[in-house]
């Protein structure tokens, strides 16, 4: 008799302090917000792809390679085949929004696609901001006027064009797309022109400016 009052006085002892136990639990635990179901439209990235909405902010996923985004600048486009972000291109410098990459050989520096921006200042237009922004090598000079640049419409958008450089092999252009309150320039700097030095040369047919121009066709809000 003993051993069963003893196994049940045991078993109440336990049942009332699991009974505690969870009641204390249940006063100090956290409160967990809702899940947040996020809604079903989705973004559509320059090369067609679409992405929707992850994660607790609902935000939409970046659009994958080979879809550049900058969202400092609000634009998106496709990059061309082979090149990649820099990531420390940039540094100190301001205008300089981001730099993509293509190796051009063994021993030879990369091509390079670059982005900058630049603010039109109080009292400036959008010809004065090209112009003082634009260097001719290896003279360093800058343009005597607007009339040294050329116009190139692509999807839709017009561009003051001009190339800086046509110098030891390597071929740079600019694209300036103005907006409404600042200056984009794009540029294609091409290395290892085999024909740089030929008068009759259409740059605009060379590999990487050719792609390059295939980028500007995609390129999203700008």
């Amino acid at each position: 008799m003993k051993e069963l009052a003893l196994g049940i006085v045991l078993i109440l002892v336990v049942g009332i302090g699991g009974f505690l136990y969870r009641n204390v639990l249940e006063r100090n635990a956290v409160p967990q917000p809702d899940a947040t179901a996020c809604t079903l439209d989705a973004k559509l990235c320059p090369d067609g792809q679409s992405v929707g909405r992850v994660g607790p902010s609902c935000e939409f996923s970046p659009c994958p390679y080979p879809n550049a985004e900058i969202g400092a600048l609000g634009i998106g486009f496709v990059l061309p085949a082979g090149y990649a972000l820099n990531p420390a291109a940039p540094g100190e410098d301001t205008t300089l929004i981001a730099a993509y990459e293509k190796p051009a050989g063994e021993g030879s520096p990369a091509h390079a696609i670059v982005v900058r921006r630049y603010p039109i200042a109080e009292g400036e237009t959008v010809d004065s901001t090209i112009i003082k922004n634009t260097m001719l090598e290896p003279s360093g000079m800058e343009p005597e006027s607007m009339e040294d640049f050329g116009f190139a419409t692509v999807a839709g958008r017009t561009f003051r064009t001009i190339t800086v450089e046509r110098f030891e092999a390597q071929v740079h252009t600019l694209y300036y797309l103005p907006r409404a309150t600042d200056v984009l320039r794009f540029e294609v700097l091409e290395r290892n022109v085999t024909e740089w030095t030929n008068p009759a040369l259409d740059i605009m047919t060379l590999p990487e400016h050719a792609g390059f121009l295939r980028m500007l066709e995609t390129l999203q809000g700008a």
